[in-house]
């Protein structure tokens, strides 16, 4: 049974094939910021967003992109995220000066050996996001990009490569935003 949301994007109530209901969220589906934090258990601020912690592990991992920026907002988000053909190429975290392998890029790095999901997000506009589908880290490299002073720097990026539309959020998230 359809769940549709006062502003008329539609999230669907399915079962998992072992029977479990959940949240079905399908690539093209459009979150607030408030609804991707509360469903994914994650902050509301950075591009790398993950649930748990590298010790006790982490659960899953949300990606926030801003793709087609322009000028100004490259300004202020000096991440050159794209995609090449199927393959998104998602800067790592760090602003100003060299990136460093810690925090969200650790957890990154991570995922290909782990294998934990990552869901990645397009901003669409202030405080909305479309919901991309489910990714996997293919490798990663770094490559030359400025920061936000405007200085060169190196940076990590992550060749992510799309293996799913949708995400079956567990029986532990609310199955209507209206309990948000």
């Amino acid at each position: 049974m359809p769940n549709l949301r006062s502003d008329g994007f539609k999230l669907s109530l399915k079962y998992a094939s072992h029977g479990l209901k959940g949240m079905l969220i399908k690539a093209g589906d459009v979150l607030s910021n408030m609804e991707i934090s509360r469903l994914f258990n994650v902050c509301t601020r950075r591009g790398i967003r993950y649930s748990g912690n590298l010790k006790s592990g982490i659960r899953h991992v949300v990606l926030t992109t801003v793709l087609n920026k322009t000028p100004e907002e490259s300004l202020e988000n000096p991440y050159n995220d794209r995609f090449e053909g199927e393959i998104l190429l998602y800067t790592g975290e760090g602003r100003v000066g060299n990136q460093q392998m810690h925090r969200g890029n650790l957890v990154l790095k991570m995922q290909m050996e782990k294998g934990f999901p990552i869901f990645v997000f397009e901003k669409k506009s202030p405080g909305r996001y479309m919901f991309l589908g489910g990714f996997k880290v293919e490798s990663m490299q770094t490559e030359r990009q400025p920061d936000i002073e405007g200085k060169e720097r190196t940076v990590f990026i992550f060749k992510l490569r799309k293996i799913s539309d949708s995400a079956l959020l567990p029986l532990e998230t609310p199955t209507s935003l209206s309990k948000l």
